[in-house]
């Protein structure tokens, strides 16, 4: 159970960074490798097949979601009030 939590940790701070200064190529570079390593990970771990194509998939969204929090935040700037 902590691996799944250090992958899912890992993939949001690795999307958010990626967010902030990289371009859209940079994160299905990423995809490829996280899914790689949490499939490494998981399989050490002795997680199933099913178990561990929906960690993957879970951490691949999570990735890609702060992705999308850290180009927002990026893209928004400082606010004029």
């Amino acid at each position: 159970m902590n691996a799944v939590l250090i992958l899912l940790a890992v993939s949001a701070i690795l999307g958010l960074v990626l967010g902030f200064y990289f371009s859209w190529r940079a994160i299905l570079v990423s995809g490829l490798v996280l899914a790689f390593l949490s499939a490494a990970v998981l399989q050490s771990d002795g997680f199933g097949f099913l178990a561990g194509i929906g960690t993957i998939v879970i951490c691949l969204t999570v990735n890609q979601m702060a992705y999308l929090i850290g180009v927002t935040l990026v893209t928004r700037g400082p606010q004029d009030e």
